[in-house]
């Protein structure tokens, strides 16, 4: 048996999960290929006006999933208690059924943490039903793709390459070895001597040190940000908030009169809040896209926090209208005026004024 995975929205937090809970089973993952022009322009005419880029391009990418027996869907209600994942999450699939290829059934399991684990294992269960698995299979591979994500989560370091890691678990799903002969995804040794190069790199030469916020579904969709990742690590160092500890995250959650309960939103303002307070971070880019609830509220409160810390601060906002050239200049300004700053953060002017980030004048 094939079942179809879409490389987008849920793809890139969960996958290892469900690759490793399908390979127990003894089936096949077939994932859709990474983001083009066509997967985007087809999305598009299967989705409203008013849908979100990401969504857009979950619909874009079922289309290219033609020749499996099923597509998988998961309805990704909360992944740990007292939260709730976005709301797109909890519409899928409904909202997206006019994008299935026709004749390919849609598979579906409801994933519910706030009701506990016995109860998420029930629902997949019953899922378990309809691909002719029984309740034991079903609980064994749970633990098995319990074990990958904890892999991939254990993983995400300043050494974290995330297409490697991909590339690795898709294999594994296969049946075949990783480039690396890694008996489990997030293990090996390449990923150590990654940190400890970039380690050396930071220490001689005294490059820009940018965080990038927001989304994992955004940050690492090259093609829907114009290789936006890639174009900061070609002039900067970069951290991403797949790099902080889930503890760093809920201290600086504190802070807040009234908890979070998006999960996603909690993982972006803990994360924005610490950076936001490292001095050693020259400047802090929040990546969204157009018609985001959840992003329209933490946006301002990152935004809060890091004028506070007289920090540069940029929001690039997405859609599938979003030209290269324009967002190449805002960024290439954005690092020029993070140069000139840093170069200048001990200056005394001659008229009293400190020009440094802690300066009221700037």
């Amino acid at each position: 048996m094939k079942i179809g995975f879409p490389r987008a929205l849920f793809y890139y937090d969960y996958f290892p999960f469900w690759a490793g809970f399908f390979y127990r089973l003894g089936i096949e993952v077939v994932t859709s290929p990474p983001t083009n022009r066509q997967i985007m322009e087809d999305g598009l005419k299967k989705t409203s006006d008013e849908t979100c880029l990401p969504l857009k391009l979950l619909a874009g990418h079922m289309q290219t999933l033609k020749d499996v027996d099923a597509i998988f869907l998961p309805r990704m209600v909360s992944i740990e208690a007292n939260t709730y994942n976005c709301p797109k999450f909890l519409g899928i699939p409904e909202s997206l059924l006019p994008a299935v290829p026709p004749g390919i059934p849609v598979l579906s399991a409801v994933i519910n943490w706030r009701k506990g684990q016995r109860q998420v294992l029930k629902d997949l269960q019953i899922f378990g039903l309809e691909v002719g698995k029984s309740k034991g299979e079903i609980r064994a591979a749970f633990m098995e793709g319990q074990k990958w994500q904890q892999c991939y989560q254990d993983s995400r370091g300043k050494g974290w390459d995330f297409e490697e890691e991909m590339r690795e678990i898709e294999q594994l799903t296969r049946g075949q070895m990783p480039s690396s002969n890694s008996p489990k995804p997030g293990q090996g040794t390449k990923r150590e001597a990654f940190s400890s190069s970039l380690r050396q790199i930071s220490e001689t030469n005294h490059r820009l040190r940018i965080t990038l916020i927001g989304h994992s579904y955004l940050i690492q969709e090259c093609y829907a940000n114009l290789n936006l990742l890639g174009r900061l690590r070609d002039k900067a160092e970069v951290n991403l908030i797949q790099h902080v500890e889930q503890d760093e995250i809920e201290v600086n959650l504190s802070g807040l009169r009234k908890k979070l309960f998006w999960s996603h939103a909690k993982q972006i303002y803990g994360a924005g809040n610490k950076f936001a307070q490292d001095q050693t971070i020259d400047g802090i880019i929040y990546l969204t896209c157009f018609g985001c609830g959840t992003d329209s509220m933490v946006q301002e409160l990152v935004a809060r926090k890091v004028r506070d810390q007289h920090k540069p601060y940029m929001v690039i906002t997405l859609d599938e209208h979003t030209g290269e050239a324009g967002l190449v200049t805002r960024l290439e300004a954005f690092l020029d005026m993070v140069e000139r700053r840093k170069a200048r953060e001990g200056y005394i002017s001659t008229h009293g004024e400190r020009m440094d980030r802690y300066s009221n004048s700037l």
